[in-house]
């Protein structure tokens, strides 16, 4: 709606740059008062100029300022009284000056704009009006005083101004009722996008967890590995299957790489570099280790802490949306546990909702990094992964969708679209085949996160240096993108955000595709 009046009044403006300057021309060629033509042609031509600077220095709706726009609208009283004081009080000047009213009303941006700005127009006129009627002002106009009484000629005032009110009046009525069916039309079609959403998602979902299989009995279900007591799979993945299991008594889970991949070198040594990742890490923010196999061992595993609790997907499933307070809480966890595995010298690579896992009641969560199955070492040599694109396509950076080196900044990037996709409802790729998504992840900027809901412009700054295609130009570390929402959701955004925000963006805006 910003947007649309930004170009509504733009629009206003470059029509009266067009119209105030020709009638500056015509005033000065045609009979009439020479000081009152020069007068109300002086006023013309400055009108001209400041509405055709603003028509200039304001073609992006972005820059739009609402104080400005009312500022230039102001600015056309003196105009006014000129051409009252060249046409004459009672001429068909007034015509012009309430479809001007009505314009300018119903471009406002909020109705006391409309009472100031009517309230301005009318005294102005009104005691131009009374001056020239009692004989303060020389009557110069084209179009002499009413004859009469002087109780007449005030008559005949209070009945233009009783005009200026209504037209100003039916204008903001308009403006009002555009502004309503607009709002509500951005609502459905809101509902709509989050709805189509949720069904892919649910589709997608559904998809994985019949592929995963889980609660039912596995190959390895009623062995015992490394002490562990294998029962049913909680779920499957492409690296292994997820067993429930106990130790000692205490429920735990355990992690076997698959059967098929027994086999396989790679894979293998894949798995067992997940082992050695998790052990790395000590962080509440990390599922825990509670103990890996031997390099030796025949069927290799990955004893991890059993969590209880709700994964981010499924939050998201039943709320759709998350509260900005909500959202800071769990990016702050988030971006411990990552600080911790980037300190680590680990990166994710599959960031995603269905990674992140809480534990604990509401309102005292614990949000914990899950599934390090395809994480790296930093410094590490990649041969394990080199010859194929690994992690979530709807959530990878741009680097790692060409297939190029991935660091901390592409886990930071996945954290950006989570964020995207708490605050919006829709995710920031469209769900669709692969090489398409791959291709959108690549070269297109999301959509604006307030055209999809109702997002501040400071959370929608920070999003943009998240988002950023280039890692350059995105924050330092999880931490560093953690501070800054919360800054913003705190209407606190340290300018320098604002201005790397606005520096992507000049690059590539939102909803645009970037040219390679």
């Amino acid at each position: 709606m910003s947007h649309l009046k930004a170009h509504r009044v733009r629009g206003l403006a470059v029509g009266v740059t067009i119209v105030s300057a020709f009638t500056a021309v015509l005033v000065l060629v045609l009979e009439g008062d020479r000081l009152a033509a020069h007068v109300h042609a002086a006023a013309l031509v400055a009108s001209a100029l400041l509405n055709g600077a603003y028509a200039i220095a304001f073609r992006d709706p972005a820059r739009h300022r609402s104080w400005i726009a009312f500022a230039l609208l102001v600015s056309s009283i003196p105009v006014m009284l000129s051409g009252y004081y060249y046409w004459g009080v009672f001429s068909t000047y007034t015509a012009v000056v309430l479809l001007t009213i009505f314009i300018a009303a119903d471009a406002a941006d909020s109705s006391a704009q409309v009472l100031l700005g009517c309230g301005l127009a009318v005294a102005a006129q009104a005691g131009f009006a009374c001056a020239t009627a009692i004989g303060w002002i020389e009557p110069r106009g084209l179009v002499g005083v009413v004859r009469g009484s002087l109780t007449t000629q005030l008559v005949a005032v209070g009945l233009i101004q009783m005009m200026t009110i209504g037209a100003a009046f039916f204008a903001n009525d308009a403006r009002r009722r555009t502004s309503e069916v607009f709002a509500d039309h951005t609502r459905a079609l809101r509902i709509l996008a989050r709805r189509a959403a949720q069904v892919e998602e649910a589709q997608a979902e559904a998809d994985e967890a019949r592929r995963a299989g889980g609660g039912r009995p596995g190959r390895f279900s009623g062995q015992t590995i490394g002490g562990f007591a294998l029962d049913e799979v909680l779920g499957r993945g492409g690296m292994g299957e997820v067993y429930a299991a106990t130790h000692d008594g205490a429920p735990c889970a355990v992690k076997v790489l698959a059967p098929h991949l027994l086999r396989n070198p790679t894979a293998y040594g894949r798995f067992e570099r997940e082992g050695a990742v998790l052990c790395a890490l000590e962080s509440p923010h990390v599922v825990k280790v509670l103990g890996v196999s031997a390099a030796t061992a025949a069927l290799p595993f990955v004893a991890m802490e059993r969590l209880s609790g709700i994964d981010l997907a499924q939050l998201l499933k039943l709320h759709g949306t998350l509260g900005l307070a909500a959202t800071v809480e769990i990016v702050d966890q988030v971006s411990r546990g990552l600080d911790a595995a980037h300190a680590a010298g680990v990166i994710h690579r599959d960031l995603k909702p269905q990674n992140l896992f809480a534990i604990g009641p509401d309102g005292a969560r614990t949000w914990k990094l899950i599934d390090f199955g395809v994480a790296k070492w930093a410094d590490g040599e990649s041969s394990l992964t080199a010859d194929h694109i690994v992690g979530t396509p709807g959530y990878m950076a741009p680097e790692q969708a060409r297939g190029h080196a991935v660091d901390a900044r592409s886990d930071l990037y996945a954290l950006g679209v989570i964020v995207y996709r708490m605050v919006t409802g829709v995710p920031a790729v469209s769900l669709d085949e692969l090489p398409r998504m791959m291709h959108e992840v690549v070269y297109r900027m999301p959509a604006a996160p307030s055209s999809v809901a109702e997002v501040p412009a400071q959370v929608e700054a920070v999003l943009a240096v998240a988002l950023a295609k280039r890692p350059a130009d995105r924050f330092a570390s999880a931490g560093e993108l953690a501070a800054a929402l919360a800054d913003a959701a705190a209407d606190r955004l340290a300018p320098a955000i604002w201005q790397r925000a606005s520096l992507v963006l000049a690059a590539t805006p939102w909803g645009a595709w970037l040219e390679d």
